[in-house]
């Protein structure tokens, strides 16, 4: 009776993981990465309607919820999820091969905002980003 239950849940996380590298890397989702890029401004009603649903079905995988937080320029909320990677009793070599997927693809071109906003030391985002960033470094085995 747990076992499927337990099934279900390795399900749910996969297909997020795999949903999340789409939108991470497909070229017809720019658009979509645009508005999550704006959803938190003021004027973008419809993008933070977007982070919201996509953020409750991300939530099954830790990884990709970070991953949708960076698009979404949250990163006091990827800063959070960081200190929480943290606390996990224990880490899965699985869980490390997702963190290194999205430490490659943050060199990729979808998040050359991302490290142009590391160099905006005068942003108020710039800490929370930093932080963000250098925890989820700090998470993958050192040497």
């Amino acid at each position: 009776e747990n076992g499927g239950a337990e099934n279900a849940i390795i399900f749910i996380s996969t297909m997020v993981q795999t949903l999340s590298i789409i939108l991470l890397t497909a070229s017809e989702l720019h658009e979509l990465r645009t508005t999550l890029a704006h959803s938190f401004q003021e004027e973008s009603e419809e993008g933070r309607k977007v982070f919201v649903t996509l953020f409750h079905c991300w939530c099954h995988n830790p990884v990709s919820t970070f991953s949708l937080c960076l698009l979404a320029r949250a990163f006091d909320l990827s800063f959070a999820l960081v200190k929480r990677f943290s606390e996990m009793r224990e880490i899965s070599v699985g869980f490390l091969m997702q963190i290194d997927k999205l430490v490659q693809l943050l060199e990729s071109p979808i998040f050359i905002h991302l490290r142009l906003q590391l160099l905006d030391v005068e942003s108020p985002h710039h800490a929370a980003l930093l932080k963000s960033i250098y925890g989820l470094l700090m998470c993958l085995p050192q040497g």
